[in-house]
């Protein structure tokens, strides 16, 4: 398992979710709605993750939108419905990469502050936060969650790969041939991922791969092994299915079957 440095303690309140894409590989479902609407069971996918955050101690999600951002914000609303403070961030580029959906919310958050970073259509168990969330960081670094059950992944051809050296992450790539670990699309950040998102910029657009990238060659990229814990990346009508097959959605979150 990789290693990781655990604290007893973590000050985390707040979680930016990336909810700005269309979903195009899904795009049987989301033609008239955003992706992240899509149920998984009685619930959405977005608003899973949600009430999964506001059980681990998450007071504040701030979602960043972009295609049909009216239809998400109407239906969230200011959260007063699942118990979470929400905040909108409009990213009208969201056609270009996903860094620059991070980087919308940046003036947001404090220079010291510590933050949770998802995605909108990954599902995850509880206990993955748990073990993010007590994952200690030091000074401008980030910790990604990492799945080393490598031949269980669903989609794997389509998934982020790291290579992981002790607590550290030294590779990250989807067309990585070797590798011991897959991004599961949750982080634990310090503001200075927002730095290495700017540094990696070309042409005026840049993702967080390129962003994780700027931290690995500083050294500033960690791995925090989830375990046995479950986890999906919901990015194709069978992941879908088979998330539906696994989980059990109710008004605490996700679990597995």
């Amino acid at each position: 398992m990789i290693e990781s440095l655990i604290s007893k303690t973590s000050p985390l309140k707040r979680a930016l979710v990336i909810a700005a894409g269309r979903g195009i590989r899904l795009n049987t479902h989301s033609q008239d709605i955003p992706k992240c609407l899509i149920s998984v069971g009685s619930r959405s996918i977005i608003e899973t993750i949600l009430l999964t955050l506001r059980d681990a101690g998450i007071e504040e999600a701030i979602i960043v939108t972009g295609y049909k951002h009216e239809v998400i914000e109407e239906r969230l609303g200011d959260g007063s419905r699942i118990g979470l403070r929400l905040r909108y961030v409009r990213n009208d580029r969201w056609q270009k990469k996903n860094g620059l959906s991070v980087c919308a919310a940046r003036n947001l958050f404090d220079p010291d502050e510590q933050f949770l970073l998802t995605m909108s259509d990954h599902l995850f168990a509880p206990e993955i936060l748990t073990t993010l969330m007590s994952f200690q960081l030091g000074p401008g670094e980030t910790a990604l969650a990492v799945d080393s059950k490598v031949d269980s992944i669903v989609d794997i051809e389509d998934a982020t790969k790291v290579v992981c050296k002790g607590p550290n992450i030294t590779q990250i790539d989807k067309k990585l041939m070797d590798y011991n670990g897959v991004d599961c699309g949750l982080f634990k950040c310090t503001t200075g991922l927002f730095d290495a998102l700017a540094a990696a910029m070309v042409d005026g657009d840049f993702s967080l791969t390129d962003g994780c990238r700027q931290l690995i060659a500083s050294e500033r990229m960690k791995a925090a092994d989830i375990g046995t814990a479950f986890w999906i990346d919901i990015d194709t009508p069978q992941s879908l299915t088979y998330a539906m097959s696994k989980l059990e959605i109710s008004d605490h979150g996700v679990s597995t079957k």
